[in-house]
């Protein structure tokens, strides 16, 4: 059913063919949960480990894999700059250095971490998913138990066995240590393993300081000395590997590919990225406008207002992006490994020119009117603006299959300081956001539209 305002009145000369000028606010969207069967997660730009049970998405585990990298060269030299011989160097001690930057779940019981070595190579070019996995030692480098803290950022320093420390020291003033691809084929990474009885979930960021091993040494028979350091970077190749148990949920009998519509949960859909959980966003009705003779949608404004969640400590996405799907509910990219097609409010949509890709739309949850909400040029609050998608679907040049909600943790998702860069997979999968939709009034449109005969 389509309802529409009264037609203004003229302004200026009539026009030779009759031309209406109408809006609807019934415009059918359908809502459906789908389970995306690649949720790409390597080159993350937060390591996620821990384990929770959300009441809505059912138990949800994360391991981080990542390479240790050399940002220097590890070379060692006395005061004539010639080196030092590592047989002359003496361990101190090593560190695994972690500063995360929120935790999720329920932190006030025991976290529980395990230090592994990877066995098996990391690969550069390999996209990895959630759902990926690389074989590491079942035995331990170290276990801690900690209690986290949820609010500022905090500092986790995690002592890790003296014979790895020496295997480190040991590359000094060699290949392994000069050449990073080398000591990358020696030390492959490590992987970060939550304890069984874990409760939360950790964000461990991978630039800066956050992450890194230091390792402690001086030269046999220094005494006066300050103690050298070296630091090794877990941001080479890198992935989360997020599982999810989802018996006893809404979503137990969800699988990859999947539309599960809103009419089976009880009217509601979901969102959680990390385990590749989202709501799609179908238009049934939307070519029942051609009925009325030639459309042009003037502007089509989105509304999508989240349920508030129970638990304080269960967040909403902050930022929301809507992506293109194909038939079989697969995001859309301009190529096998290129960027998302997200949706874009201006021409872009129809050429596929390069600007189009570095202005996605981005929302951003206003926590005062519960909605969300995106800027135009002259960085004023707007809706999501639908008006030329719509419009592409109207006139054939794009099939109608549907949105899914994208949730980045980050209003950018193309830099151009040094050419178009993709941060789609750096952005989009790093977060243990959630979000349900409830009811039809959780996601409206208002389509603004002329016609002619």
């Amino acid at each position: 059913m389509l309802a529409a305002c009264e037609e203004p009145k003229e302004i200026g000369l009539p026009p030779t063919t009759p031309v209406g000028v109408y809006y609807t606010d019934t415009l059918t969207i359908s809502r459906s949960t789908v389970l995306l069967d690649s949720v790409r997660s390597n080159g993350t730009g937060t390591l996620l480990m821990g384990r929770y049970t959300d009441p809505v998405f059912g138990k949800v585990q994360a391991t981080a894999f990542s390479q240790l990298s050399l940002e220097t060269q590890f070379v060692v030299q006395d005061a004539s700059k010639n080196n030092i011989p590592d047989a002359q160097l003496v361990h101190d001690s090593t560190r695994l250095i972690l500063a995360y930057n929120f935790a999720y779940g329920d932190t006030l019981k025991t976290h529980e971490l395990a230090v592994h070595r990877l066995t098996d190579d990391l690969v550069r070019n390999r996209n990895y998913d959630i759902r990926s996995s690389v074989a590491y030692d079942p035995e331990p480098l170290t276990k801690v138990q900690f209690t986290p803290r949820p609010a500022a950022q905090a500092t986790q320093r995690i002592s890790l066995p003296a014979a790895f420390g020496r295997e480190l020291l040991a590359l000094a003033n060699k290949d392994a240590g000069k050449i990073d691809s080398v000591f990358k084929k020696q030390i492959k990474g490590l992987a970060l393993v939550p304890g069984q009885t874990n409760s939360s979930m950790l964000g461990i960021p991978v630039t800066g300081t956050s992450a890194y091993v230091a390792m402690y040494y001086h030269k046999e028979g220094d005494t006066t000395s300050t103690a050298q350091f070296f630091t090794f970077n877990p941001n080479g190749v890198r992935f989360n590997q997020v599982r999810a148990d989802r018996s006893g949920t809404p979503l137990a009998g969800l699988q990859p590919g999947q539309s599960l519509p809103a009419s089976a949960t009880q009217g509601q859909t979901f969102v959680q990225p990390a385990t590749g959980v989202t709501t799609k966003l179908d238009f049934p009705t939307l070519l029942n406008l051609r009925q009325q003779g030639r459309i042009a949608i003037n502007r089509a404004d989105l509304i999508i207002t989240p349920k508030q969640p129970d638990n304080s400590a269960l967040y909403i996405p902050p930022y929301l992006a809507l992506a293109e799907v194909n038939d079989q509910n697969q995001i859309l990219r301009s190529s096998p490994s290129g960027f998302v097609q997200f949706v874009t409010p201006a021409s872009s949509l129809f050429d596929r020119n390069e600007q189009g890709w570095v202005n996605p739309q981005i929302a951003t949850y206003d926590t005062r009117t519960r909605v969300y909400t995106a800027t135009d040029a002259g960085n004023r609050t707007q809706s999501i603006l639908l008006g030329g998608y719509l419009q592409s679907i109207l006139s054939g040049l794009t099939p109608n299959r549907g949105l899914v909600i994208q949730t980045p943790s980050n209003s950018a998702l193309f830099s151009t300081s040094s050419g178009l860069v993709n941060l789609t997979q750096y952005y989009l999968n790093d977060r243990t956001w959630r979000m349900v939709l409830d009811g039809s009034a959780s996601v409206r449109i208002v389509v603004f539209y002329t016609y002619s005969n």
